[in-house]
Protein backbone atom coordinates (compact mmCIF):
# COMPACT_ATOMS: atom_id res chain seq x y z
CA UNK A 1 0.00 0.00 0.00
CA UNK A 2 1.43 3.29 -1.12
CA UNK A 3 0.69 6.48 0.44
CA UNK A 4 0.19 8.52 -3.03
CA UNK A 5 -0.59 11.64 -1.51
CA UNK A 6 2.84 11.79 -0.41
CA UNK A 7 4.75 12.93 -3.65
CA UNK A 8 4.42 10.04 -5.82
CA UNK A 9 3.99 11.25 -9.55
CA UNK A 10 2.81 9.75 -12.48
CA UNK A 11 5.75 8.39 -13.96
CA UNK A 12 6.13 7.38 -9.95
CA UNK A 13 3.01 5.25 -10.10
CA UNK A 14 3.84 3.43 -13.63
CA UNK A 15 7.40 1.93 -12.18
CA UNK A 16 5.89 1.24 -9.55
CA UNK A 17 3.25 -1.07 -11.07
CA UNK A 18 5.59 -2.17 -13.72
CA UNK A 19 7.90 -3.58 -10.42
CA UNK A 20 4.71 -5.09 -9.06
CA UNK A 21 4.00 -6.95 -12.28
CA UNK A 22 7.77 -7.86 -12.94
CA UNK A 23 8.66 -9.41 -9.47
CA UNK A 24 5.08 -11.21 -9.10
CA UNK A 25 3.53 -8.57 -6.30
CA UNK A 26 0.21 -9.78 -6.97
CA UNK A 27 -1.81 -6.50 -5.45
CA UNK A 28 -1.05 -2.42 -5.37
CA UNK A 29 -3.25 -0.55 -3.02
CA UNK A 30 -3.35 3.33 -2.43
CA UNK A 31 -4.49 5.60 -0.33
CA UNK A 32 -6.79 7.89 -1.18
CA UNK A 33 -6.38 11.80 0.07
CA UNK A 34 -6.06 15.58 -1.80
CA UNK A 35 -3.06 16.65 0.97
CA UNK A 36 0.21 15.16 2.08
CA UNK A 37 0.68 15.05 5.72
CA UNK A 38 4.33 16.00 5.57
CA UNK A 39 4.70 19.02 2.69
CA UNK A 40 0.89 20.20 1.34
CA UNK A 41 2.81 22.61 -1.25
CA UNK A 42 6.54 20.27 -2.30
CA UNK A 43 4.28 16.69 -2.42
CA UNK A 44 1.71 15.77 -5.19
CA UNK A 45 -1.38 14.03 -4.73
CA UNK A 46 -2.96 12.40 -7.32
CA UNK A 47 -6.68 11.63 -7.18
CA UNK A 48 -6.67 7.85 -6.58
CA UNK A 49 -9.34 6.39 -8.79
CA UNK A 50 -8.00 8.22 -11.75
CA UNK A 51 -4.82 7.29 -10.78
CA UNK A 52 -6.05 3.52 -10.59
CA UNK A 53 -7.67 3.74 -13.77
CA UNK A 54 -4.24 5.10 -15.58
CA UNK A 55 -2.72 2.01 -14.14
CA UNK A 56 -5.45 -0.22 -15.03
CA UNK A 57 -5.02 0.29 -18.27
CA UNK A 58 -1.01 -0.23 -18.78
CA UNK A 59 -1.28 -3.48 -17.12
CA UNK A 60 -2.45 -7.27 -17.51
CA UNK A 61 -1.95 -8.97 -13.75
CA UNK A 62 -1.84 -6.66 -11.12
CA UNK A 63 -4.33 -6.21 -8.82
CA UNK A 64 -5.56 -2.70 -7.48
CA UNK A 65 -7.37 -0.98 -4.98
CA UNK A 66 -7.70 1.62 -2.02
CA UNK A 67 -7.27 1.74 1.31
CA UNK A 68 -9.24 3.69 2.14
CA UNK A 69 -11.61 5.91 -0.16
CA UNK A 70 -13.36 8.33 2.40
CA UNK A 71 -17.26 8.33 2.12
CA UNK A 72 -17.12 12.25 2.28
CA UNK A 73 -15.25 12.27 -1.13
CA UNK A 74 -17.78 10.64 -3.68
CA UNK A 75 -21.52 10.67 -3.53
CA UNK A 76 -22.32 6.73 -3.80
CA UNK A 77 -23.60 6.54 -6.76
CA UNK A 78 -20.85 8.15 -9.05
CA UNK A 79 -18.11 6.05 -6.77
CA UNK A 80 -20.07 2.86 -7.51
CA UNK A 81 -19.99 3.93 -11.95
CA UNK A 82 -16.50 5.01 -11.06
CA UNK A 83 -14.98 1.94 -9.43
CA UNK A 84 -17.06 -0.51 -11.58
CA UNK A 85 -15.65 1.11 -14.42
CA UNK A 86 -11.74 0.80 -13.75
CA UNK A 87 -13.10 -2.72 -13.16
CA UNK A 88 -13.94 -3.00 -16.86
CA UNK A 89 -10.64 -0.90 -17.84
CA UNK A 90 -8.54 -3.65 -15.87
CA UNK A 91 -10.38 -6.80 -17.09
CA UNK A 92 -11.27 -7.01 -13.11
CA UNK A 93 -8.85 -6.59 -11.20
CA UNK A 94 -10.10 -4.06 -8.96
CA UNK A 95 -11.12 -3.68 -5.16
CA UNK A 96 -12.59 -0.96 -2.95
CA UNK A 97 -11.62 -0.04 0.19
CA UNK A 98 -14.22 2.39 1.93
CA UNK A 99 -13.73 4.18 5.50
CA UNK A 100 -15.41 7.07 7.56
CA UNK A 101 -12.77 9.47 6.18
CA UNK A 102 -10.60 11.37 9.14
CA UNK A 103 -8.30 13.98 7.56
CA UNK A 104 -10.07 17.01 8.96
CA UNK A 105 -7.49 19.12 7.16
CA UNK A 106 -8.11 18.34 3.41
CA UNK A 107 -12.09 18.00 3.99
CA UNK A 108 -11.73 22.30 4.56
CA UNK A 109 -9.06 22.82 2.29
CA UNK A 110 -11.49 21.49 -0.83
CA UNK A 111 -14.40 21.90 0.22
CA UNK A 112 -15.33 18.30 1.09
CA UNK A 113 -18.31 17.65 4.15
CA UNK A 114 -16.61 17.43 7.51
CA UNK A 115 -19.47 16.52 10.02
CA UNK A 116 -18.96 14.53 13.37
CA UNK A 117 -17.77 11.06 13.55
CA UNK A 118 -21.14 9.73 13.97
CA UNK A 119 -22.34 11.39 11.04
CA UNK A 120 -19.96 10.08 8.64
CA UNK A 121 -20.31 6.66 10.05
CA UNK A 122 -23.79 7.16 8.77
CA UNK A 123 -22.83 8.28 5.30
CA UNK A 124 -19.99 5.12 5.17
CA UNK A 125 -22.72 2.88 6.42
CA UNK A 126 -25.42 4.01 3.67
CA UNK A 127 -22.38 4.30 0.62
CA UNK A 128 -21.18 0.65 1.31
CA UNK A 129 -24.86 -0.78 1.06
CA UNK A 130 -25.88 1.60 -1.68
CA UNK A 131 -22.64 0.64 -3.46
CA UNK A 132 -23.34 -3.34 -2.52
CA UNK A 133 -26.43 -3.27 -3.78
CA UNK A 134 -25.92 -0.77 -7.32
CA UNK A 135 -23.19 -3.70 -7.77
CA UNK A 136 -25.83 -6.96 -7.31
CA UNK A 137 -29.37 -5.40 -7.86
CA UNK A 138 -30.76 -4.54 -10.80
CA UNK A 139 -32.83 -1.31 -10.15
CA UNK A 140 -32.10 0.35 -6.53
CA UNK A 141 -34.74 2.49 -4.11
CA UNK A 142 -32.66 3.69 -1.75
CA UNK A 143 -34.00 6.43 1.01
CA UNK A 144 -31.71 6.70 4.16
CA UNK A 145 -30.66 9.99 6.26
CA UNK A 146 -27.86 10.93 3.87
CA UNK A 147 -28.30 9.38 0.38
CA UNK A 148 -31.96 9.00 -1.71
CA UNK A 149 -32.08 6.77 -5.11
CA UNK A 150 -34.74 6.53 -6.85
CA UNK A 151 -35.71 3.75 -9.29
CA UNK A 152 -32.10 4.07 -10.00
CA UNK A 153 -30.72 1.36 -13.02
CA UNK A 154 -27.75 0.03 -11.26
CA UNK A 155 -25.51 0.65 -14.57
CA UNK A 156 -22.64 0.03 -15.13
CA UNK A 157 -22.37 -3.79 -13.21
CA UNK A 158 -18.77 -4.82 -12.84
CA UNK A 159 -16.82 -6.82 -14.69
CA UNK A 160 -16.14 -8.98 -11.71
CA UNK A 161 -18.82 -11.73 -10.23
CA UNK A 162 -20.19 -11.16 -7.87
CA UNK A 163 -18.78 -7.75 -7.85
CA UNK A 164 -15.37 -6.62 -7.11
CA UNK A 165 -13.98 -6.89 -3.26
CA UNK A 166 -15.51 -4.81 -0.56
CA UNK A 167 -13.09 -3.66 1.87
CA UNK A 168 -13.65 -1.85 4.89
CA UNK A 169 -10.90 0.21 7.06
CA UNK A 170 -11.69 0.81 10.96
CA UNK A 171 -10.65 0.22 14.32
CA UNK A 172 -13.13 -2.30 15.11
CA UNK A 173 -15.86 -0.06 16.22
CA UNK A 174 -19.27 -1.43 15.76
CA UNK A 175 -20.11 2.10 13.54
CA UNK A 176 -17.69 0.17 11.23
CA UNK A 177 -17.58 -3.57 11.70
CA UNK A 178 -21.21 -3.92 11.26
CA UNK A 179 -21.94 -2.84 8.37
CA UNK A 180 -19.12 -4.64 7.19
CA UNK A 181 -20.53 -7.56 8.42
CA UNK A 182 -23.67 -6.76 6.03
CA UNK A 183 -21.75 -5.80 3.32
CA UNK A 184 -18.12 -5.90 2.81
CA UNK A 185 -15.65 -9.04 1.84
CA UNK A 186 -13.19 -7.98 4.64
CA UNK A 187 -11.81 -5.65 7.21
CA UNK A 188 -9.02 -3.84 7.56
CA UNK A 189 -7.16 -2.15 10.49
CA UNK A 190 -3.35 -1.22 9.64
CA UNK A 191 -0.78 0.41 11.97
CA UNK A 192 -1.43 -1.35 15.02
CA UNK A 193 0.79 -3.79 17.03
CA UNK A 194 -0.03 -7.83 17.14
CA UNK A 195 -1.85 -7.50 20.38
CA UNK A 196 -4.16 -4.84 19.26
CA UNK A 197 -4.99 -6.53 15.53
CA UNK A 198 -5.69 -9.27 18.04
CA UNK A 199 -8.38 -7.52 19.94
CA UNK A 200 -10.05 -5.48 17.00
CA UNK A 201 -10.13 -9.15 15.17
CA UNK A 202 -12.15 -10.10 18.15
CA UNK A 203 -14.44 -7.58 18.07
CA UNK A 204 -15.12 -7.54 14.15
CA UNK A 205 -15.22 -11.36 14.32
CA UNK A 206 -17.99 -10.91 17.20
CA UNK A 207 -20.22 -8.25 15.52
CA UNK A 208 -20.05 -10.49 12.39
CA UNK A 209 -21.08 -13.30 14.23
CA UNK A 210 -24.17 -11.34 15.49
CA UNK A 211 -24.97 -10.09 12.63
CA UNK A 212 -25.04 -13.80 11.03
CA UNK A 213 -21.71 -13.15 8.73
CA UNK A 214 -18.33 -14.45 8.45
CA UNK A 215 -15.67 -12.59 6.84
CA UNK A 216 -12.49 -14.83 5.14
CA UNK A 217 -9.24 -14.80 6.70
CA UNK A 218 -5.96 -14.01 4.86
CA UNK A 219 -2.70 -13.99 5.70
Amino acid sequence: MIEGQEGVTWPDWCALADACEEHGVETLFRSDHYISQSNETGNVAHDAWTTLAGLAARTTTLRFGTLVSPATFRLPGLLANAVATVDHISGGRIELGLGAGWMEREHRAYGFPFPETGVRLEMFAEQLEIVHRLWSEERVDFRGRHYTLEDAPAQPKPLQQPHPPLLVGGSGTRGTALPAARFADEYNTPFVSPDDFARIRTKVESTAEHAGARFASRP
